[in-house]
């Protein structure tokens, strides 16, 4: 196969007729070869972005990743699970997953989070992470002692996909978002997550990611959308969440009102700067923010925790959450994080920094 049978297969997709799976498959394979030209890669990516892909395409192009990423496999005795959105929400909002993944695991879940940097907001999971002083270049067995030891770990995407950097920079200079957009959260490279919670930020997306994930090794899928177009659950408006489990798709509304919750304006859970999305996220870590970034993190860490099966619905994550926070057992969790694996003396300057300190 070379670079005129990727060329022939991007015609196709382009045409009337379309392309059958084992033709999409090979082509997808292609494009993490070397030898094929940059060129002829991003007519490829722009032409599936034009046309379009099936669920069973998303798959092919979800498997293919996977195959060619690095994976760990910790060894934990109860779930693992991972929190992740898709990002393009442009919603200029703090670290909200990344919040709440700490908050879970301080709860004795086991979390994988896996981030990268921002693509379109202020701040990135990475960039937060690197900011307050954990080493994004831990070596793979760093990260499992991580997990094993700590139940958290951090999974900087470049590490784990290398093959996905040359894509990166293709897609960087196509200048459009492209179905690559989509599928970082769906690649998780811990080859025993039990549960995820994705967001989602545009809508169109929810029952093709759906039909895409049903039957994968994963047990429970989480996918959670916003009304207002957040990759969040949001205390802005109502929500959604679709969840896959033994082959079945369910559908679910979280209204935050019937949770006792105040429904609040967008611009009071969004930030200005990256100093202010760091103050925001560690804030929220610790239980001393305001009330609306607060309740957005509980509600995003209530989802996660049912994942998790420390909670059996909302209203029992909230309260689960809410505890946590309170008891600064998630503010511990970040600092041992931080104290095993990074820089403690770079989160004390950041804690003081933002007169956040306990």
């Amino acid at each position: 196969m070379s670079t005129e049978y990727l060329q022939k297969q991007t015609r196709k997709i382009l045409s009337e007729d379309g392309i059958d799976a084992d033709d999409f498959t090979k082509a997808v394979n292609l494009i993490f070869i070397d030898k094929i030209p940059d060129s002829t890669i991003a007519s490829f990516l722009a032409a599936l972005t034009f046309r379009g892909v099936s669920a069973n395409q998303l798959r092919i192009i979800r498997d293919t990743i996977i195959q060619n990423s690095l994976h760990i496999t910790p060894r934990v005795n109860s779930a693992l699970i991972d929190n992740c959105g898709t990002g393009g929400d442009l919603a200029n909002s703090f670290s909200i997953s990344t919040a709440a993944s700490l908050v879970v695991s301080a709860s004795g879940v086991n979390v994988a989070k896996h981030g990268n940097r921002s693509a379109s907001g202020l701040f990135g999971s990475a960039d937060f992470f690197e900011y307050i002083g954990l080493d994004l270049n831990l070596p793979e067995s760093g990260i499992i002692e991580s997990l094993e030891k700590l139940g958290y770990a951090f999974l900087f995407a470049p590490k784990f996909h290398p093959k996905l950097r040359r894509i990166s920079m293709i897609r960087k200079r196509l200048g459009f978002r492209t179905i690559f957009n989509l599928i970082g959260p769906l690649c998780n490279p811990c080859t025993n997550i039990t549960s995820q919670v994705i967001g989602i930020s545009d809508p169109k997306f929810i029952e093709l990611v759906a039909n895409a994930m049903i039957n994968t090794n994963v047990k429970k899928i989480f996918l959670v959308h916003s009304l207002d177009g957040m990759d969040e659950l949001s205390n802005t408006s109502r929500n959604i969440i679709v969840v896959l489990k033994s082959g079945k798709i369910e559908r679910q509304e979280v209204d935050p009102k019937l949770l006792d919750m105040k429904l609040v304006k967008k611009e009071q859970i969004q930030i200005k700067s990256v100093e202010d999305s760091v103050k925001s996220t560690l804030q929220t870590i610790y239980g001393k923010s305001t009330s609306a970034k607060q309740d957005i993190v509980v509600l995003n860490t209530a989802v996660a925790l049912i994942a998790g099966g420390k909670a059996s619905d909302m209203n029992e994550g909230i309260k689960i959450a809410r505890e946590i926070v309170k008891s600064e057992a998630s503010r511990t969790k970040l600092r041992d994080l931080i104290s095993s694996y990074g820089n403690i003396q770079k989160l004390n300057l950041v804690e003081k920094e933002f007169s956040i300190q306990t």
